[in-house]
């Protein structure tokens, strides 16, 4: 913890919204639902868990930063239903040209309405991706009001 690239406030109160910090745990895969057996399945390509690895820090560099190391023979899975990745500080840059109707601002961001939502169906999006690089209390925000539509959204389907 005393590492964690954050605010300490922003620990506290994330801590407060129920978060469960993984420290040193890399995810390295994405597990879907596949069941050969039922193609009707309706989990069948949907999320069931995240394949991690545990990571101790290495020895300090030149900066005195210590990078995280892979602790061999440390995968295991973590059951999970959804998944929201939040990687990185600025938009991808191939968003714009990988995704046809996604709409963006001049330096990239992804432009959403006060829920969250796109202008794709049902696609939502919030934190760095909308905004730019910004605090994790306003990442979490953005992620809590797309959530709620989220569900809203799924509700009605």
């Amino acid at each position: 913890m005393e590492e964690l690239p954050a605010r300490k406030e922003e620990v506290e109160h994330a801590e407060e919204e129920g978060i469960d910090f993984r420290l040193l745990c890399n995810p390295i895969e994405i597990l879907g639902y596949n069941n050969p057996d039922d193609p009707k399945d309706e989990k069948n390509g949907f999320v069931r868990a995240i394949r991690c690895v545990k990571m101790e820090l290495g020895e300090a560099d030149a900066s005195g930063r210590r990078s995280p190391v892979v602790i061999k023979g440390s995968e295991f899975d973590l059951d999970v239903d959804a998944v929201i990745m939040s990687i990185g500080t600025s938009p991808n840059p191939l968003i714009k040209d990988t995704i046809k109707g996604l709409e963006v601002n001049k330096r990239g961001g992804i432009i959403v309405n006060e829920d969250g939502l796109t202008s794709r169906q049902g696609v939502y999006a919030g934190g760095d991706a909308v905004t730019g690089a910004a605090t994790v209390i306003s990442a979490m925000g953005a992620g809590k009001v797309a959530a709620k539509a989220i569900d809203e959204y799924l509700s009605t389907k």
